[in-house]
């Protein structure tokens, strides 16, 4: 009887464990191109700005959105394709202060698919964002992020999050 139950358990257990396999999924849809999503003419409606020495000592206001301190609301970045890979950019300041050294150069990004960083470029001037994740229909803002840290020790001494709408 001992040995009926122990088969009885060693069959149920096998047909578990064989039924748990991992199935392939078909994609739904086709999908997104990453590149013409980021592309096309962008206005800056937030800026956070994240002091990281104030963060790490918790004093308060280490994280502080200074989007209308500055009138950032003006400033206006433009991404172009050149045959369906990165081509060309601008920045148009307005009355905003520059969110980076360069103006226009072309740009480039470090995965044609999957971007996690867009390279700007004028001349040997290099300036790095990092993607804070794609636009799609449910959301439709380009958000990057600029890391300023400390030229001798590379400590990370702030950190500016911008999010743009078309």
């Amino acid at each position: 009887m001992r040995s009926i139950y122990l088969l009885t358990i060693l069959l149920a257990g096998g047909l578990f464990f064989t039924g748990c396999r991992p199935e392939g999924f078909e994609q739904i849809g086709t999908a997104n191109d990453n590149l013409t999503a980021i592309s096309g003419a962008w206005k800056l409606t937030r800026v956070t700005q994240t002091d990281f020495e104030s963060q790490r000592k918790g004093f308060p206001y280490a994280v502080e959105d200074i989007t209308t301190l500055f009138n950032y609301t003006s400033l206006q970045l433009t991404l172009t394709l050149n045959a369906g890979a990165p081509g060309n950019f601008t920045i148009n300041n307005g009355t905003a202060p520059p969110i980076t050294s360069i103006t226009s150069g072309s740009w480039n990004v470090d995965d044609l698919k999957t971007p996690k960083a867009i390279t700007l470029k004028n001349g040997a001037v290099t300036e790095v964002m990092t993607l804070g994740g794609y636009p799609n229909t449910i959301n439709s803002k380009l958000k990057v992020k600029v890391t300023r840290s400390d030229v001798e020790s590379n400590k990370v001494l702030i950190v500016y999050d911008y999010e743009f709408s078309r």
